[in-house]
């Protein structure tokens, strides 16, 4: 969208200039009669539209403005004029786009102009087409391109230098994204870090000091837990304010409050109030908060204006050094299954980013307690120690399943039976069973408990979009969640023949996730997700998959992925990333 804009923009401007370059050109100049020499101004509105946009913009500029000119003036255009014009704008756009004004780049570009265009390229086009002989023609253009020269670089030097910041703040406010843009554009790049979002959240009075949170981190299952949490303090009758990410179709996803996300009108409000406090520590960071610390800033002020009882925060990347953890302490840390992911940010072993998710432990824990799952001994006993560091106690889940009702689970834990999970898949009694230990040291009863697990939603996890045929949509994407997606077709639909449409980011391992996911029964159809400058093509992704010993067909577009899918009655997968959701949901609008 902003590109658009821009080139809008772009063409408007250079629109003007080819205006102004034609009066210049023809009411402001002067060409000797019967003679080669020529005296005009109009070059000087197309180098700076050289500056500003460019050579491609100068050049067909230059063209379009002599083409008007000359049926301006009641002269057919001379295409060979008309071609050194180009070449022309061409050099100016070259010589002096988004560059500094310096006296010896206006000579350099004007000179280059000069020699080769005005000298011996109009030359031999004033011989060819008007009859001069060579010796005229070559010595009055030699004399014009001298007597041109310095007339050219001393007017522009001393315009383009007296026009740089009224051309410079036109183009800044032009190309500009809104900061509304900004907090909602898609986070290429992640920036670890408490100084900003410790900066921005004093700024805004430390709305967080006054909001009492259920932390969640981990890398797998962070949004069912937070699902189920919100779920069990909303039946218990709290205003339960959460925080997710990222969004699945909409950015208010992130911000709700028992159940209602931010409306647009609440978050541009909240936004509006921020955007001077961010550029304050964007000027003492000396870098701009990201869009992860502008919303998690957000929120929290959301949720205090709405005096939110509980709090359930989910983490966005690690632990430690993420936004969420600028919280000065919580009610409780529950920490998901952990995997290896992002090693970029949180480190290549499982040690690293244990010790990254448990930055989120506090000490002056209002309940003293972590909740996590039954890791891998090297990540367990990271959460211990750090658990003992700070004064807590490390309580690992251990529910026992007691059956399934269709694809949706049961079980006991804590002494409380018959808990049905409102969220499907195999692999959700563990996550449910996170939030109910939770619950219980947070005192809620063991009616709301069930309540609450039960009505629980999380779309995009094992989330059966169609029955007939039947589709799965699953956000998996890492070997965690692929191995815990796998497990669940296994224990739903045994050796049921199906196709998997599989995208991805282009960052992403996939050799474990084709491995598990080909049974000797599956098809895959690879595609890409839409506007996301992280995501792998369909056909790279499909030759990435070729190179490991996977077969299969490529469609850049989901619908004709999931057209193929459906066409051969199995059960269709759909899975890789939790991007590609929003891509899915539009398609099905527009079936």
């Amino acid at each position: 969208m902003q590109k658009e804009k821009n080139h809008i923009f772009a063409l408007t401007v250079t629109s003007a200039m080819i205006a102004l370059s034609v009066v210049f050109c023809r009411f402001l100049g002067f060409s000797a009669e019967n003679t080669p020499f020529r005296f005009e101004m109009g070059f000087l509105p197309i180098a700076l539209t050289g500056y500003m946009f460019g050579p491609l913009y100068s050049g067909v500029g230059y063209l379009i403005a002599d083409i008007i000119g000359s049926l301006f003036s009641g002269y057919a255009p001379n295409p060979w004029i008309s071609l050194c014009q180009l070449l022309t704008g061409a050099v100016m756009g070259f010589a002096f786009y988004k560059k500094s004004h310096t006296l010896t780049r206006t000579c350099i570009g004007f000179s280059v102009i000069a020699v080769f265009i005005d000298f011996l390229a109009k030359a031999p086009i004033f011989i060819l087409l008007y009859g001069y002989t060579p010796l005229f023609a070559f010595g009055a253009r030699a004399i014009n391109a001298f007597l041109n020269l310095p007339i050219r670089v001393l007017s522009y030097y001393i315009l383009a230098k007296a026009l740089k910041k009224p051309m410079d703040k036109l183009l800044k406010t032009n190309s500009k994204t809104s900061f509304r843009e900004f907090a909602n554009s898609f986070q290429a790049v992640t920036v670890p870090g408490l100084e900003r979002i410790g900066a921005l959240t004093e700024k805004l009075g430390h709305p967080e000091r006054a909001l009492k949170f259920i932390h969640v981190a981990g890398t797998n299952g962070k949004g069912s837990v937070s699902a189920y949490m919100e779920r069990i303090l909303s039946a218990a009758g709290y205003k339960v304010g959460k925080y997710i990410s990222p969004n699945l179709i909409k950015v208010n996803e992130r911000i709700s409050v028992s159940g209602t996300d931010i409306t647009d009108e609440e978050l541009q409000t909240i936004l509006d109030k921020i955007e001077p406090l961010a550029k304050e520590v964007e000027a003492e960071c000396g870098i701009a908060p990201t869009q992860f610390e502008i919303w998690t800033a957000a929120a929290f002020v959301y949720f205090s204006d709405k005096e939110c009882d509980f709090v359930v925060l989910e983490v966005g990347l690690g632990g430690e050094f993420d936004a969420t953890n600028v919280i000065p302490t919580n009610e409780i840390a529950i920490i998901t299954r952990l995997d290896i992911d992002h090693t970029q940010y949180l480190g290549t072993s499982i040690e690293e980013i244990a010790k990254a998710k448990a930055g989120i432990i506090k000490k002056g824990c209002a309940t003293a307690t972590v909740v996590t799952v039954n890791q891998v001994p090297e990540a367990l006993g990271v959460l211990e120690s750090t658990a003992l560091d700070k004064g807590c106690t490390l309580t690992v889940a251990d529910p026992v399943p007691t059956g399934r009702r269709g694809i949706y689970e049961s079980f006991s834990v804590c002494g409380i039976d018959g808990i049905v999970c409102g969220i499907a898949g195999y692999h959700q009694i563990e996550n449910a069973a996170l939030a109910v230990i939770a619950a219980k040291r947070l005192g809620i009863s063991d009616e709301h408990i069930k309540q609450g697990i039960y009505e629980a939603k999380n779309p995009a996890r094992f989330e059966l979009v169609s029955e007939n045929p039947p589709v799965i949509f699953d956000g998996g994407h890492n070997e965690n969640g692929i191995g815990a997606l796998c497990a669940s077709l296994e224990a739903y639909y045994k050796n049921a023949d199906k196709t998997v449409i599989f995208a991805c980011m282009r960052d992403k391992e996939i050799r474990f996730s084709l491995e598990k996911l080909n049974t000797g029964n599956t098809e895959f159809v690879f595609t890409t997700v839409k506007n996301n400058p992280r995501a792998s093509g369909a056909q790279e992704l499909y030759e990435r998959a070729r190179s490991l010993g996977f077969d299969g067909k490529y469609f850049e577009e989901l619908s004709e992925a999931y057209a193929y899918a459906i066409s051969r009655g199995a059960l269709t997968v759909i899975c890789g990333s939790l991007y590609l959701y929003k891509d899915f949901m539009e398609m099905k609008e527009n079936i």
